[in-house]
C-alpha cells in the first residue's frame, strides 16, 4: 500500500488492514549558504482529496538562513497540483514584490519544477 492518509481512510472504512511500504532510503544533506543577493524560498502546497480541504505556504531566507518573509493561504477547495501551482506562484509573486530578483524556488512537485525549467533557459535547476 502507498504510505498516506487518503489510502489508510479508505481501508479504515472497509475494516481492512494493510501493510505499509518499507521507509524510504534516508539520506544526509549538508546546508550550504546561497550566494549573496540570493532569496532562497521554500514552498509546499497540499489538499485532502476526499474533502478539497487544504492549503500552501513558503518562507523566504536570505544567504546568512534568516527568515524575510513567509506566506500561508488556506484553502477550502482545492486539488493538491493546484495547491502547489498556488505556492509556487505566489512565492514568486511575493518575491518580485519585495524587490528580490534573484531567488532560489524549491519545491517538492517535480512537475512545478518541469514546468518553470520548460518555460525558460536560464532558470538554474537542478532535480535529486
Amino acid at each position: 500500500m502507498r504510505n498516506c492518509v487518503d489510502v489508510l481512510l479508505i481501508l479504515r472504512r472497509f475494516d481492512l488492514r494493510g501493510r505499509p511500504a518499507s521507509a524510504p532510503v534516508i539520506r544526509s544533506v549538508i546546508w550550504s549558504p546561497l550566494a549573496l543577493g540570493w532569496i532562497k524560498v521554500n514552498t509546499d502546497g497540499a489538499a485532502l482529496s476526499f474533502t478539497g480541504i487544504g492549503g500552501c505556504g513558503g518562507v523566504f531566507r536570505n544567504c546568512k538562513a534568516s527568515v524575510k518573509g513567509c506566506f500561508v493561504i488556506p484553502f477550502n477547495q482545492v486539488f493538491t497540483f493546484d495547491a502547489e501551482l498556488l505556492a509556487t506562484s505566489m512565492a514568486i509573486n511575493f518575491a518580485w514584490q519585495n524587490g528580490w530578483h534573484w531567488i532560489w524556488l524549491e519545491s517538492d512537485s517535480s512537475y512545478m519544477v518541469q514546468l518553470l525549467v520548460s518555460r525558460s533557459e536560464q532558470v538554474p535547476w537542478r532535480i535529486r
